[in-house]
């Protein structure tokens, strides 16, 4: 449960930070979150990339949705959860 909770957390800054950066590419919005999960102090790894990959796939859902307000974004980004947690275990 610990990592669908950090998963919103990102994706949530990362929609919040599209928002405010319309014109913001990938790798700032990555840096933001990688910020902020050095500041988190987050150490389990697992959690690092789901943070990661959820900041990527929310930030990918808003740049596609601009006039979608941030909760429905939010909404279509819990939808995908299960493919990204599936994809983390595949990959590690």
């Amino acid at each position: 449960m610990e990592i669908q909770i950090r998963m919103m957390t990102a994706a949530s800054k990362a929609i919040a930070f599209k928002k405010q950066n319309p014109m913001a590419i990938d790798e700032e919005a990555f840096q933001h979150i990688a910020n902020y999960i050095q500041q988190s102090r987050i150490k389990d790894e697992t959690i690092k990339r789901a943070m990661i990959a959820a900041a990527g796939k929310a930030f990918k859902i808003a740049h596609d949705n601009p006039d979608v307000s941030e909760k429905e974004q939010l909404k279509k980004f819990v939808e995908q959860i299960p493919i990204i947690l599936e994809g983390i275990e595949e990959n590690y």
